[in-house]
């Protein structure tokens, strides 16, 4: 169990040092305030719609499922 909540850990930190370092180059740019406010805009429109989609997805795997009884839980090694 906790290896895979160190995995999910590094996956996340991955996610945001990427997140901060485009919004850090974003930032940094030598453009005027309007075209770094409308990138942004267009950045942020695209990482929402990429995370709606990888959260549909996500629900669309564990729906079956969670359905299951649950005494059917497959894998792991922890007893209880």
């Amino acid at each position: 169990m906790s290896d895979k909540n160190t995995e999910t850990a590094a996956i996340l930190a991955f996610f945001a040092g990427a997140a901060l370092a485009a919004g850090a180059a974003l930032l940094l740019t030598p453009k005027t305030g309007r075209e770094v406010r409308e990138k942004l805009g267009d950045v942020t429109e695209d990482a929402v719609g990429k995370i709606r989609s990888a959260v549909r997805e996500a629900k669309y795997k564990v729906a079956p499922k969670a359905k299951d009884e649950p005494g059917d839980i497959e894998g792991g090694s922890c007893w209880i």
